[in-house]
């Protein structure tokens, strides 16, 4: 049997182990970012199907380099019997033909290793539109749940206003809430549980699309990471380097080599394959029966009026590849542009809506709180600076979410992976408009009060 004290130890190693097995438990189901685009991109079908596109690229290489098969023919007659008096059937002529490809292999294997090429392109463009999706999708989660909590808050907030008095700290009675006010409280009340039930079907809606994508259950969901403001830029001129380097054009680009290997191959395959033959026979002369042996050698003729139409069928083609990595590069361009002057713009509006909106409704507030309790000011207007409080937050986290959703979209047109961070010092330039006669501690968002925009899913 055990000794008591090594009960008392094992009892008390299982009571400081359960609580951090719990605690790893929590942590390994809170999903960020980073977790949700890795359990995307094991569970992707598009990823999926654009790997199975490498393997039917694969055989094509090897179907490129591949000779025709040999053909072989047999002669089976009764002429030698007939002229001999003897009778019968016997082999008379035996063929073999082999085509010869000359050129055409190689320009075939080359066009088809391009096509290769252009796939893998292809695979790590999907990639990045995977995570680019699950990056919306995240942050729209993150969003819907802000929201849901700050509703949630809201009708606490309207119930607690609801009573026939009010009372302060102390406990004593400091007003009594006539007939009008408790109607308006009542208006406000339900107002507030409207609003929380449109928040929580947002919630649940985001949940639902996110779980799906991401090919999960819903009981997986515990928490989400927090949604905090964009803090670093990424330096434009680098974007523009990476941008060089895109996968989509990449791909492009492999396609239009493709496109002019597919010429040398429609120019070599204007006329059929010269072919090789070897024949043998036999024959009756004065002598006897003799074997004979011979080769020949087949060429096509071809008619000038269609000798050149695969060939130039194939130039047009190739010209059609090269304007649509034109149009790609000038779109992606245009694309990169666009986002990142609008992701400047809805960062420098968060920094300067905290300043200007949120911290002062906030302060604002606290202070008709306090003068509703000491009965200096009536119901209505805490309600409303409460209600002015509320729609500053929805406003913040909104501006939040589209400069989040701004920076997923830079990442996409600049080539850059959602969770790659190779990018993300921001030009002195872009720190100076953003920060400029704005206190360093006014862009910190740990002013505002965590739990206000705490992500715990429900």
């Amino acid at each position: 049997m055990l000794k008591k004290q090594s009960v008392k130890n094992l009892l008390s190693l299982v009571t400081v182990l359960i609580p951090i097995l719990v605690s790893t438990q929590t942590i390994a189901q809170q999903w960020t970012l980073q977790s949700s685009v890795q359990q995307a991109i094991e569970t992707s079908p598009e990823l999926k199907k654009s790997i199975a596109e490498l393997g039917v690229r694969q055989e094509d290489i090897n179907l490129s380099n591949l000779w025709p098969d040999p053909e072989i023919e047999f002669r089976v007659d009764n002429r030698i019997g007939l002229e001999s008096g003897s009778g019968g059937y016997e082999f008379t002529d035996v063929l073999i033909r082999q085509d010869i490809p000359w050129s055409r292999i190689g320009y075939q294997e080359e066009a088809a290793t391009a096509s290769m090429k252009a796939a893998r392109f292809s695979q790590q463009f999907e990639s990045l539109q995977v995570q680019n999706r699950v990056s919306k999708v995240f942050h729209q989660l993150q969003f819907a749940s802000a929201k849901l909590l700050l509703a949630e808050k809201q009708l606490k907030l309207a119930k607690d206003l609801s009573g026939s008095k009010k009372t302060n700290v102390n406990g004593v009675v400091v007003r009594y809430l006539s007939p009008l006010e408790e109607m308006r409280l009542t208006i406000i009340r339900e107002e507030a549980k409207q609003a929380e039930g449109s928040a929580e079907g947002k919630y649940s809606e985001a949940l639902s699309e996110f779980v799906k994508l991401l090919g999960i259950d819903m009981n997986d969901i515990t928490s989400v990471t927090e949604l905090k403001p964009v803090s670093n830029i990424p330096d434009l001129k680098q974007l523009i380097e990476l941008q060089s380097s895109h996968a989509q054009l990449s791909s492009q680009q492999q396609e239009v080599i493709a496109a002019k290997h597919n010429i040398d191959v429609a120019r070599s395959t204007q006329m059929i394959d010269p072919t090789v033959s070897l024949t043998w026979s036999k024959d009756r002369f004065s002598s006897g029966r003799e074997n004979i042996y011979g080769v020949m050698f087949n060429v096509q003729i071809p008619l000038s009026s269609r000798k050149n139409t695969a060939q130039s069928k194939a130039t047009y083609k190739a010209s059609q590849q090269k304007i649509e990595l034109q149009l790609l590069k000038r779109e992606l361009k245009i694309n990169l542009n666009r986002s990142y002057t609008h992701l400047n713009h809805v960062i420098e509006q968060a920094v300067e809506y905290k300043k200007k909106v949120l911290k002062p409704a906030s302060k604002m507030l606290a202070l008709t709180d306090k003068g509703f309790t000491s009965g200096e000011l009536n119901i209505l207007s805490l309600v409303d600076a409460n209600n002015t409080n509320f729609e500053a937050q929805l406003t913040y986290l909104d501006l939040l979410f589209q400069a989040r959703t701004e920076l997923a979209e830079v990442k996409l047109y600049a080539g850059q992976l959602i969770t790659d961070t190779q990018v993300q010092n921001a030009s002195s330039q872009n720190v100076t408009l953003l920060r400029s006669n704005i206190n360093s501690s006014d862009i910190n968002s740990s002013d505002i009060n965590s739990s206000d925009i705490n992500m715990e899913a429900k």
